[in-house]
């Protein structure tokens, strides 16, 4: 039967401090970069494939990543995240104190009961991150493919865990998904896909 692993990894710690970061494109720091360095650590990894969401903090290590093990790398928009309009690249700490402090506190309790300013609403993020989720599973299947990396953002790693272990959004931030964290995803196809681990090592 035909199997499939998919690990899910955060990027590592960005450059310019305690951002809300959605579609903000901030690279990776000196930290962030050894971070995601020290997940495969000097072994080889099982990844066949690497696949990774456009904004640098992802792609510059999936580059590297692809180039130094020489797997092909597939950049997909729709792992990127949320886009969170007026508040994105904002330091948290002054969101906290400005007038949005109230919406984005009912945000992280209820994502789709508000809409960040000018943002993208969690109802959208959640179907384009699905929809490229189901057809990332296909195409694995499809091409033979046992184990690949995902390379994205917290955002995105809580929304298909939920997904998978079928808990409500209410409870998406009670999911911690720290830098450079690994979680792995598999699936024997025709069955519902399941969470091996979250928060592991290879």
């Amino acid at each position: 039967m035909n199997k499939i692993t998919i690990d899910l990894l955060r990027h590592g710690d960005a450059a310019g401090g305690s951002k809300l970061l959605g579609q903000t494109d901030e690279p990776l720091s000196a930290l962030g970069l050894s971070q995601m360095r020290a997940v495969p650590g000097d072994d080889s990894p099982p990844w066949s494939k690497v696949i990774s969401s456009p904004l640098s903090r992802c792609s510059s290590f999936a580059q590297e990543l692809s180039d130094n093990l020489s797997l092909p790398l597939l950049i997909e928009p729709s792992f990127q995240e949320i886009n969170f309009g007026i508040w994105d690249g904002e330091q948290l700490t002054s969101l906290y104190e400005s007038e949005h402090a109230e919406q984005l506190m009912q945000f992280m309790a209820a994502p789709s009961s508000i809409t960040p300013p000018e943002g993208e609403s969690y109802q959208d993020f959640k179907h384009r991150v699905l929809s490229a989720w189901d057809n990332l599973l296909q195409s694995l299947h499809q091409d033979k493919i046992e184990h690949c990396v995902l390379i994205t953002h917290a955002g995105v790693i809580r929304t298909i865990i939920s997904h998978v272990l079928g808990f409500p959004e209410e409870n998406l931030f009670r999911l911690e998904v720290p830098y450079a964290n690994l979680s792995r995803i598999t699936q024997y196809e025709d069955y519902p896909p399941v969470l091996s681990f979250h928060g592991g090592q290879l």
